[in-house]
């Protein structure tokens, strides 16, 4: 199981909501995006799926090998799979603590949370090492190609929408003070009255993002981190629901990207966090 821990960075807590079939949430989180979304209309946000890749037979020995790694949490394992020339962005730029003058492995523990920037050793980073943001890379399989020559790999699955209709909707729903976590749906899903609701769908929407509203089960605070089934969205009626966790994905999330080598095998090759 994937566990999010509140004392892990803001920017992992949206990768951390969502690991493939296992979903995960921790502390407080459960009512953040509650607080953030008012309950009105908006309009509709489509988005379009990005086109999945699918593996080849030495990507996946690389995937096996860093969901090993993650669960023994080998650091030595890990690192050798760090390509030489890692890059982490923030919004497809550079990011700040970024240091081009360090070696790849130096970024890679700085991102996430082995090594504090401009250190030569390994600790001293408050919550650190985010090993359950690994875990989530690690466990969730949707890939998709971000280069059209399909040498750079990326997951978990993105998807894009019209910037100004998301802005409208933005404007409607969320709270001058906070921003609304965003999920998009991977395909058509029903939409039921109650987790895990055994009678007829009271709704059916499309392949559009939706601000969350809560979760089931519910996270209590300082308690464990409990395995998701639902969670509760707005949809763009107005009106709440809940559609099973497995079907939807962040709409802004951090994105962990591979390369081949010359000789042919994948390393992690980057990072692209969002910028907001």
């Amino acid at each position: 199981m994937i566990t999010c821990s509140p004392k892990s960075r803001k920017t992992w807590r949206r990768l951390c909501l969502v690991g493939a079939a296992a979903i995960v949430i921790a502390g407080a989180f459960g009512s953040i995006s509650a607080a953030a979304v008012k309950k009105v209309p908006y309009p509709e946000i489509k988005v379009t799926v990005s086109t999945p890749y699918k593996p080849d037979a030495a990507f996946e020995r690389m995937r096996t090998a860093f969901a090993d790694s993650v669960a023994k949490k080998d650091l030595t394992a890990l690192t050798a799979l760090v390509a030489p020339s890692f890059l982490w962005t923030v919004g497809g730029r550079p990011a700040d603590e970024m240091d081009l003058g360090r070696e790849a492995v130096h970024n890679f523990k700085v991102v996430f949370g082995f090594r504090a920037p401009g250190k030569d050793v390994d600790g001293g980073v408050d919550g650190g090492p985010y090993w359950d943001a690994l875990a989530a890379f690690a466990a969730d399989a949707t890939y998709y190609a971000a280069t059209d020559a399909g040498n750079l790999i990326c997951g978990p699955i993105a998807a894009d929408v019209d910037d100004d209709v998301f802005d409208q909707a933005r404007k409607k729903v969320e709270n001058r003070d906070d921003g609304a976590d965003w999920f998009f749906t991977l395909a058509p899903t029903d939409v039921f009255k109650a987790p895990g609701d055994t009678g007829p769908p009271i709704a059916k929407v499309g392949t559009i993002a939706m601000p969350m509203l809560g979760t089931y089960p519910a996270a209590q605070e300082g308690q464990p981190a409990v395995q998701l089934t639902h969670i509760e969205v707005l949809q763009p009626s107005g009106k709440s629901g809940w559609i099973p966790a497995g079907a939807v994905r962040p709409l802004f999330t951090d994105h962990l990207c591979y390369a081949r080598t010359p000789s042919g095998e994948w390393k992690i090759a980057a990072i692209d966090q969002p910028s907001e």
